[in-house]
């Protein structure tokens, strides 16, 4: 072999592995660094032709790498396939061996111990991935021209270090094919990775549309809420139609009573001033009266969601028995109040409040009449009780009706769940009652037997929820 040629084929072996030392923290450029190893050390009696180097322990070093480069290349061509590879290398470690103690007993026959090692080595690779050679042709052709490099300089090539350029040129093709192989394997990932991109921005496309259209969803669900709502305040102003038209049918008829006691005096010239003024004002106190109760459903069938502010509970409730006063009195039900007037306030929303309350009383008087059904005599009753500790306070609503069976109590908060005879219920007026007390933080507990039933709302005060915002 020409010096120039071991030169260069020494050099690039050397520069290879520098490359390869940039991607050992990758597995394959760490198998293709140990491979790497035996080489270099094949290449050291070269050294000498490069420079004036020279190495006192050349020659074993280069002994070493003829035995270790099969183990090491046997070990980096399994691993590109699904072998077990631990067998295969301690039987060739054992052979490295065996031949390593062939070359003590046969110095002479040296070259030839190593040639035939070396294609034993090829020829094995080529036995136990007889089955798999076509699944990967770069590394079949890798196989096949590489026994014939070794054949080539073995056979018509001659010289001192003519084997050990074989091996270092069968070295480098091995590098350059398997770093083919693992190319075609990133380029095969970065296509995938380049499809997952482009289903991923149109993934983001898709959520974006679906959020959008989410948007528009809940600014309509929002809508038709505050809709429902008002559909719930209009039925509990037709319950209560009788009622109101009874608590202004009242005041009217005393302004028309006092107005025509006016007119008859002016008409018999028996006006005295002093007793018009006080009927005027009884007048005054009257349409005052009548526009109190008309504002108060002027302002409860209002049209809006829900609108927070600090709420006095006592008031709340007050309002809402009001405009059941008639109802009650229609239905024979006496309310009894037991108010704590010193509760502090609590934040809510007042119409909604008081529709909640209308709907429990509602509920209450529907069970007393129920109950009334089968016992004339029966006296209907509601108790209606406030109280507050440092946190909460609370509302409970008691009645004397017919009360609700233990396994219907979990129901009735269901939308259009309603055990009332068809025209008499729509299922509604419960079910709002309890997402209006989800919206104000609160929770209820319904306690009921045969004689009645208990509805107890706990709200958290106003200084409470203050105190838990700054907190956040």
């Amino acid at each position: 072999m020409k010096e120039p040629l071991l030169s260069l084929l020494f050099i690039l072996s050397v520069y290879n592995t520098v490359l390869l030392l940039i991607f050992f923290r990758n597995r394959k450029g760490r198998l293709l660094s140990l491979n790497s190893i035996p080489a270099l050390l094949i290449g050291l009696p070269l050294i000498p032709s490069i420079s004036d180097i020279r190495f006192p322990v050349t020659s074993g070093a280069s002994a070493m790498g003829y035995f270790l480069f099969p183990v090491t290349l046997i070990y980096l061509i399994t691993d590109y396939y699904p072998l077990e590879k631990r067998k295969h290398i301690i039987m060739w470690s054992v052979a490295a061996s065996a031949g390593i103690f062939a070359s003590l007993l046969l110095p002479e026959r040296i070259k030839e111990i190593l040639f035939i090692f070396q294609i034993s080595a090829f020829l094995y690779l080529l036995f136990i991935l007889r089955e798999r050679l076509l699944t990967k042709i770069n590394i079949t052709l890798l196989l096949v021209v590489s026994p014939a490099i070794l054949s080539l300089f073995y056979l018509f090539i001659h010289g001192e270090h003519s084997l050990a350029a074989a091996l270092i040129i069968i070295y480098l093709l091995t590098n350059i094919f398997l770093l083919y192989e693992y190319s075609k394997r990133a380029e095969i990932i970065n296509q995938r990775i380049a499809s997952i991109t482009g289903l991923n921005k149109r993934l983001d496309q898709v959520i974006t549309r679906q959020k959008q259209n989410n948007d528009q969803l809940k600014k309509i669900i929002a809508q038709k809420d505050v809709e429902l709502l008002q559909i719930a305040r209009h039925a509990s102003l037709a319950e209560i139609t009788t009622g109101i038209a009874h608590e202004l049918a009242q005041p009217l008829t005393g302004i028309k009573c006092i107005s025509q006691s006016i007119i008859d005096d002016i008409n018999y010239d028996e006006l005295d001033l002093m007793q018009a003024v006080s009927d005027l004002s009884k007048i005054s106190s009257l349409v005052d009266r009548s526009s109190s109760i008309i504002d108060h459903i002027r302002t409860f069938s209002r049209k809006r969601g829900f609108s927070f502010q600090p709420a006095d509970l006592n008031a709340c409730i007050l309002n809402a028995v009001e405009l059941l006063n008639n109802q009650m009195r229609n239905s024979r039900i006496d309310i009894e109040f037991t108010l704590d007037e010193s509760i502090p306030g609590i934040y809510g929303d007042n119409l909604s409040l008081e529709q909640l309350f209308i709907n429990l009383i509602l509920n209450s008087r529907d069970a007393i009449n129920a109950r009334g059904e089968n016992s004339r005599e029966h006296a209907g009753k509601i108790r209606i009780m406030t109280g507050a500790n440092e946190k909460n306070a609370w509302l409970i609503i008691e009645d004397n009706g017919c009360g609700i069976p233990e396994d219907i109590i979990p129901k009735i908060w269901t939308p259009f769940f309603t055990t009332k005879r068809k025209g008499k219920g729509t299922g509604i007026g419960l079910s709002l009652s309890h997402r209006i007390i989800r919206e104000h933080n609160a929770e209820v507990s319904v306690d009921s037997s045969g004689s009645g039933t208990i509805f107890t709302i706990t709200f958290p005060l106003a200084q409470t929820i203050s105190t838990s915002e700054k907190d956040q």
